[in-house]
């Protein structure tokens, strides 16, 4: 898998993140007063994302970008297969996302319909997290073993050259 980049990363989650939550934003654009009174994220009543809230997927998409680099690391998991990374982080990044929603006041603790939605949506961008690294992780994993065969039958023919070369002797 390719090597994780702090900054890019960050760039990249914070990205999709204020995509996700303007598409999202603008789906519920309709119960937007209802949605103002309950979370932090919808302050603004549809009319887009406040400063504040931008500030916070900020941090949150910095820790985040910090704990993909951990986990891809080699070196703190360098013997470790490369669907336990994955799984191990999308795991963290669910930690983190949750207490975000806590600390952040994304939706209150008692409305169960909030985290279940909030479950829910990150269960979905999980799954496709997961399957586009494991396709990724596949198609470098095969890149590799192509790389390595192709070197191996270039070396194993220069080997039999040398080899005829020495019987002449």
């Amino acid at each position: 898998m390719r090597k994780v980049q702090i900054i890019p990363s960050v760039a990249e989650i914070f990205t999709l993140s204020v995509i996700f939550i303007s598409i999202f934003n603008a789906i519920l654009r309709g119960n937007a007063e209802e949605l103002s009174q309950i979370s932090e994220i919808f302050a603004l009543c549809g009319e887009g994302i406040s400063l504040k809230a931008l500030a916070e997927f900020l941090i949150v998409s910095v820790v985040t970008a910090l704990v993909k680099y951990l986990w891809f690391s080699d070196r703190f998991f360098k013997n470790m297969l490369m669907p336990l990374r994955i799984t191990f982080m999308l795991m963290s990044i669910f930690l983190i996302a949750g207490v975000a929603c806590v600390v952040f006041h994304w939706f209150p603790w008692d409305m169960w319909q909030a985290w279940a939605g909030f479950i829910f949506s990150f269960l979905i961008s999980t799954l496709l997290s997961f399957t586009i690294m494991m396709a990724e992780s596949a198609i470098e994993s095969r890149k590799y073993s192509l790389a390595l065969t192709q070197y191996q039958d270039s070396n194993s023919s220069n080997g039999e050259e040398g080899d005829k070369n020495e019987s002449r002797d």
